[in-house]
């Protein structure tokens, strides 16, 4: 059986957090053809996420790990969980579980095939359902399309929260991650493809949290700001 960590980014979400984690574990209990341990990564939460958290590991110790992280960051998250694993394949997806949880062996499979390194959900591909608003759907193809123009990034969606990643691969791809926040993905994904490794996007269902509390303009900034800096740097090469 393969071993995979599925890391939830968690940050004041005390209102959903109990019911994430119950749906995702009842989720593994009927899919066990793999050995998955979800991570709670908290990161400087101010609410009652750490307390909500601690009590179901202390319920189910064995499939769920909580790990409080002082430092605010959705990337800071996802490298603290994968740095920190020792299970074969890492994977991460948004605590509000928007993704489908039947795409979670598809973006595995491909993995454990050798057929890719990383694997990417979609939301921008012809089998793709997604249910948003009209502004995060235009801002998302601008963004997307401005990786594309500056960076060459070739995947459509960088910044899906659903991503699967072999564990080495990204031990050695971490290091070279500036960002601890939301251009953590984007990132990652452009020094792999600049660095030869083999990323795979599926199309993914996904509805979009009403209810976020993500600050639009202040993620774009930081989106063309990690933009500018990685233009400006160039893409980092891994160390023979």
């Amino acid at each position: 059986m393969t071993q995979i960590d599925l890391v939830l980014p968690v940050y004041n979400g005390e209102n959903y957090i109990e019911k994430s984690i119950r749906k995702l574990h009842d989720w593994i209990k009927q899919n066990p053809d793999h050995e998955y341990n979800i991570v709670i990564a908290i990161n400087a939460s101010t609410d009652n996420t750490l307390n909500i958290a601690k009590k179901l590991e202390s319920e189910l110790p064995s499939e769920i790990r909580v790990m409080d992280i002082p430092q605010k960051g959705r990337g800071v998250a996802i490298r603290t969980g994968w740095e920190n694993s020792n299970a074969e394949i890492c994977a991460y997806m948004d605590a509000d579980l928007s993704a489908d949880l039947k795409h979670i062996t598809e973006i595995i499979e491909p993995i454990i095939k050798n057929e890719a390194q990383i694997c990417c959900g979609s939301r921008k591909m012809q089998d793709s359902s997604v249910k948003t608003t009209l502004m995060r759907g235009i801002l998302s193809w601008l963004y997307n399309l401005t990786l594309r123009t500056t960076l060459g990034l070739k995947i459509a969606d960088s910044q899906c929260g659903f991503k699967s990643i072999r564990t080495d691969a990204a031990k050695k791809i971490i290091p070279l991650v500036e960002s601890n926040g939301w251009f953590f993905d984007s990132e990652l994904l452009v020094i792999a493809q600049k660095n030869g490794f083999k990323i795979k996007a599926v199309p993914v269902k996904w509805i979009d949290d009403v209810q976020t509390t993500v600050i639009v303009p202040k993620i774009v900034t930081e989106f063309l700001k990690g933009i500018k800096r990685m233009r400006k740097n160039g893409i980092p090469e891994i160390p023979d």
